[in-house]
């Protein structure tokens, strides 16, 4: 029921911060991060990290910013993930002083 009425409030705000979302429900960060991983597993939500460091420049937003809160925006489009198999190779700076200038 409770997961119900934090999709509900997500939805609704379209973006929440975790502290919000423990004041409303009264939980701790654990439980509430807990409560979150399948919305965002199922591509309900996702996670902005870095979004009041971005928005709040000054610190006098008065909003009580601390640094780097995480975020959830409600998606009304689900994100599903692809299972692509990638590889990354590792960039060699002293290789490309190495070529020869053209």
């Amino acid at each position: 029921m409770i997961l119900l009425e934090l999709k509900r409030y997500i939805r609704q705000r379209e973006r929440v911060s975790l502290q919000d979302i423990c004041r409303r429900f009264d939980l701790s960060t654990d439980a509430a991060e807990g409560l979150l991983a399948p919305l965002i597993q199922q591509g309900h939500i996702q996670i902005l990290q870095n979004f009041s460091a971005t928005s709040c420049h000054s610190g006098g937003c008065g909003a009580a910013c601390q640094g780097q809160q995480g975020y959830y925006q409600w998606l009304e489009h689900k994100i599903r993930p692809l299972s692509v198999p990638i590889q990354v190779q590792r960039f060699d700076k002293t290789a490309l002083l190495k070529m020869p200038k053209p």
